[in-house]
């Protein structure tokens, strides 16, 4: 003779069904999978979308300070992926008195980064240490660090967020470099519809408000080859009461560039760079 099930197994089969019946509903009519977001994937196709290419552009940095005063520097940058590391190469053109000066940032296998700048008024090519990386780059609000390309396994992540930003859907991550850098803790705000970094805040060790908050706003962004760009950004230092604007102009996608380009010798022998005007 068969035994009725006791009533509590029936419940626990509905609770497990009505659950699978959720999650199935939720994936069928496209919205994100709130109950387990994998912030991983989602900052690794961030990294992919921002860093994962080869570019070519006219940079200019306008600087204001906490009087509203401003400064500018341009130069020619360009950037190409060999062998899966990043290396980029950055030119002043102006203020006169700088022009000339150059930088060359390579990724190392070891995912350190090796920079080296070109000084003109001496003529010879200087290393950026590891421990200078944090620092100013051209007394901009810019650092050394934000010309490198990042990777996942370079963070450990402590949480993930849904919010919106300026109307859109956000992935708002939290993490924590596992290398020495000059900040402790990061927010990346990812747009959950195409992965593109909207905005990332830096954080010291106890401090709730973010040391430096870098935004790269939506209407600025260009989408090209199958990544988008940002080719405004916004870098302040909310306790300085400082910002820097970055503009970018002429981006190209996958230009055609010479892997030698991007060596120590392009620095010493002051080689032009492709679109660098004389």
């Amino acid at each position: 003779m068969m035994r009725r099930p006791s009533s509590s197994l029936c419940l626990l089969a509905l609770a497990a069904f009505a659950l699978l019946s959720v999650r199935e509903v939720a994936r069928a009519d496209g919205a994100t999978d709130a109950l387990a977001p994998d912030a991983g994937a989602i900052l690794a196709r961030a990294f992919a979308n921002r860093y994962q290419v080869d570019l070519a552009s006219d940079i200019e940095l306008i600087m204001r300070n906490e009087l509203g005063q401003e400064r500018t520097r341009r130069f020619r940058a360009i950037s190409k992926v060999i062998e899966g590391r990043t290396h980029s190469i950055g030119r002043l053109v102006w203020p006169h008195y700088l022009r000339g000066m150059t930088i060359l940032t390579v990724e190392a296998i070891d995912r350190t980064h090796d920079t080296f700048v070109y000084l003109p008024s001496v003529g010879k090519v200087r290393r950026i240490s590891t421990a200078q990386r944090g620092d100013s780059f051209l007394g901009s609000d810019v650092t050394y660090e934000d010309m490198e390309s990042r990777r996942v396994s370079e963070y450990r992540i402590n949480g993930m967020e849904v919010a919106r930003l300026e109307g859109e859907e956000v992935f708002e991550i939290r993490a924590m470099p596992v290398r020495e850098m000059s900040y402790d803790g990061v927010t990346f705000v990812v747009a959950a519809s195409d992965h593109a970094i909207l905005e990332t805040r830096y954080f010291r060790q106890a401090q709730a408000e973010p040391l430096r908050v870098v935004s790269t706003p939506r209407k600025f962004m260009v989408a090209q080859k199958g990544h988008v760009l940002p080719t405004r950004m916004r870098v302040r230092y909310p306790a300085r009461g400082t910002t820097t604007e970055v503009v970018l102009t002429g981006l190209v996608v996958d230009p055609e560039l010479d892997p030698q380009l991007f060596s120590v010798k392009t620095l010493e022998q002051r080689r032009r760079l492709p679109g660098e005007n004389e």
